[in-house]
């Protein structure tokens, strides 16, 4: 039987430093340990006792065989690795008995000794940490418009999401939480969806991890996140320059990398404000992080966006409004939104398509901030007086901007930036007649009234820019 060595690169590069003359010697452990999760096998041998475990090369099966990497004198390897099959008996009984005893009770029956593990003082227990996960994936669920059964799916799996932590084998081997949930979860008799959730829900468990796949793990694994930023943020404990020892920004970069992986539309601008308004009811003498933890965000989505997919600083501060508090709320309504736009900003900068309407609703949004047109306006049918009008140009920009009113519609809709980019590029020449042709105009006219409905006219440019980005923010190509 042939087998391969499963190397992990992080336990390769520990043992490198650890031995000087290193000498490789193959190991056996009895079969019957085999019975047991390979995770759990994997685990005792690596992260315990630093052996390299054997799998089969036809199917990826665990083989009852390790190696381990000697510092000693090679002629004496016999003895050194009965030593080392003797170590790994010890420790595969006690799993071996550890797993046989949380196996001969349900995952549910262990609900109640969560009371007794504190998850932080002043937030009480990893029972009540459950509690508040669940009432957080109602929301999720009720915002993503789950069917009763999926509905159904990831409460449960809230509810048990924690319950491994008091198992036998988890409090032996820390590192196997969620793993055994799942484990668990199955011998118990609950669906594959919700044994998948519990393990889904812990990923990503770093920068380089794989994302959670199941709808219950994506929900679960959010809301349990979210709790924790909560809970922290309200207690006043906010990351501070390296020191965060919650893993709070860690937390909130897996909430982002979770949705845009997902696709999934979760307003988190909403989940933040209910949850920090239950925060308040259960702690009145503390203050709402309601402010504090949106800027969190808002934060951590800049430096995910310019650090990990390499978006221009200027276009990440374009979609977020230079921090503008309109350009925020939208941001955390729809951060998959959020991405895409800074992405389509990044790609029309890179093919030049960018720098065909830059100068159009720029130099019209640096203007219009002279006048008083509220961000939302989009129809100049309303707020713009023809009446005022004494050149052609003001006319044909007016009728430009009329052109563009359903389409505007249409991309607030389906979010199709394209359109609107040619929408842009199409009302170039008006604009630049208004500006510098022949006909041009004096924006900032003596006539207050005159002044003001040309400012009204490029104001509504600017807006129809700003569905994209705040053109204010970008910096010339």
């Amino acid at each position: 039987m042939r087998g391969v060595i499963d190397t992990s690169q992080e336990l390769l590069t520990e043992v490198v430093n650890l031995v000087e003359y290193p000498t490789a010697i193959l190991g056996n452990f009895d079969q019957e340990f085999l019975e047991l999760p390979d995770e759990v096998i994997t685990t005792v041998m690596i992260k315990h006792q630093r052996y390299f475990p054997i799998k089969e090369t036809s199917n990826n099966q665990l083989l009852p065989q390790f190696i381990s990497i000697s510092n000693g004198d090679p002629n004496k390897n016999a003895i050194i690795i009965r030593g080392n099959e003797r170590v790994l008996k010890a420790r595969l009984s006690d799993a071996q008995f550890f797993y046989i005893s949380d196996c001969n009770q349900s995952l549910s029956s262990y609900l109640p000794k969560l009371e007794n593990v504190t998850f932080q003082q002043e937030l009480g227990s990893i029972r009540d940490k459950v509690n508040r996960i669940i009432n957080i994936v109602k929301q999720i669920s009720y915002q993503l418009q789950l069917t009763p059964q999926q509905r159904e799916e990831v409460i449960r799996t809230s509810l048990l999401c924690k319950a491994d932590l008091v198992t036998q084998m988890v409090y032996e081997f820390p590192e196997l939480q969620g793993i055994m949930g799942e484990k668990y979860a199955l011998v118990s008799g609950e669906s594959e969806i919700v044994a998948q959730g519990i393990f889904d829900h812990y990923l990503p468990r770093g920068s380089d991890d794989q994302m959670p796949k199941s709808l219950t793990g994506i929900v679960v694994g959010i809301a349990d996140r979210l709790d924790t930023l909560i809970g922290i943020f309200g207690l006043g404990m906010i990351p501070t320059g390296s020191s965060d020892p919650f893993g709070l920004r860690r937390a909130a970069n897996s909430i982002i990398s979770i949705i845009w992986e997902s696709q999934l539309s979760i307003d988190l601008s909403d989940l933040i404000s209910q949850e920090c308004n239950s925060f308040i009811l259960s702690k009145p003498n503390k203050e709402s992080p309601l402010k504090l933890l949106k800027h969190f965000f808002v934060q951590r989505v800049q430096s995910l966006l310019q650090d990990e997919i390499k978006i221009d600083y200027d276009l990440v501060n374009a979609v977020l409004g230079d921090m503008d508090s309109e350009y925020i709320e939208r941001a955390l309504q729809d951060i998959t939104d959020l991405k895409r736009r800074t992405q389509f900003l990044q790609n029309i900068r890179d093919n030049g398509i960018l720098d065909k309407v830059y100068q159009t609703v720029n130099r019209s949004a640096r203007l219009a901030k002279q006048g008083s047109l509220e961000y939302t306006e989009l129809d100049p049918y309303k707020i713009i007086d023809t009446n005022l009008f004494e050149k052609l140009s003001e006319q044909e920009l007016y009728d430009s901007l009329l052109n563009l009113v359903s389409t505007v519609d249409v991309i607030k809709t389906n979010k199709n930036y394209e359109l609107l980019i040619e929408g842009l590029i199409n009302i170039t020449p008006a604009v630049n007649e208004f500006f510098d042709g022949e006909d041009s105009v004096l924006v900032m006219d003596k006539n207050h009234k005159i002044k003001q409905n040309r400012l009204n006219l490029l104001g509504i440019l600017r807006n129809y820019g700003r569905i994209l980005a705040d053109f204010g923010a970008i910096v010339k190509s």
